[in-house]
């Protein structure tokens, strides 16, 4: 029987950016965020994690990212915090979904939590959506499962 755990981490989800060349020196656009996030992602899988977890074992991630609904889905006055009819169902916004999962992975696989996987070369498939919240909870609820 696979073995997972799953953790939730607060803020608003940053993707893994794009990077950009100043003559030799190659830095991401987003690098203080993003650091950041990876730092939360890392440090929660690592609290999570079950004593007996085998970080050598292929995974399979479930990524959910969670945002906030920008003001204009709401109407205004009498109808304030009701979401608008015309209110999309669902996130199509930036940020990718492939770049926020690019950043968990690699969150998963740096140093800091390599107690959970050798690398992130071990994750094997990725379920991720995102969407709006629904209630306070803004942020992602990983799940981790370990084939073995």
């Amino acid at each position: 029987m696979p073995s997972s755990f799953t953790f939730r981490v607060l803020g608003t989800p940053v993707p893994q950016g794009s990077v950009k060349a100043y003559g030799s020196r190659v830095v991401a656009n987003n690098r203080e965020a993003l650091g950041s996030w990876r730092t939360d992602v890392a440090s929660a899988a690592h609290r999570a994690r079950p004593d007996d977890w085998n970080k050598s074992a292929a995974v399979s991630l479930r990524c959910e990212f969670v945002f906030p609904r920008p003001k204009s889905h709401f109407g205004t006055g009498g109808n304030a915090g009701k979401l608008k009819a015309s209110a999309p169902e669902h996130h199509t916004k930036t940020p990718d979904l492939d770049k926020l999962t690019r950043a968990i992975g690699d969150s998963l696989g740096e140093a800091v939590a390599q107690v959970l996987l050798v690398n992130d070369a071990s994750i094997v498939s990725i379920h991720a959506i995102k969407r709006y919240a629904t209630d306070d909870f803004l942020g992602a609820i990983i799940t981790v499962t370990a084939l073995e």
